[in-house]
């Protein structure tokens, strides 16, 4: 029988210093983002065109300005 996912026993924990989180809602012709950007006071929102190289500059450039913030992401060929 399939075991249903328990996040109390998640065995790697969400680093919240290095880590940028993301929400994307999708249409076909706008995406809007919003995210959680370690060392932004701010909680960016984006309205971009449906278009995956844009959304992967604007993660690219949140990236950038948490590293200049001092919260450098661990591991950056994830994104």
């Amino acid at each position: 029988m399939p075991q249903s996912f328990d996040a109390s026993r998640s065995l790697t924990a969400l680093e919240q210093d290095n880590t940028i989180v993301a929400v994307i809602e999708m249409s076909k012709a706008k995406w809007l983002i919003a995210a959680l950007v370690p060392g932004f006071k701010r909680q960016p929102l984006n309205k971009i065109d449906a278009d995956a190289p844009s959304l992967l500059k604007l993660l690219q450039r949140w990236r950038d300005e948490a590293g200049q913030a001092g919260h450098d992401q661990a591991d950056r060929r994830r994104l």
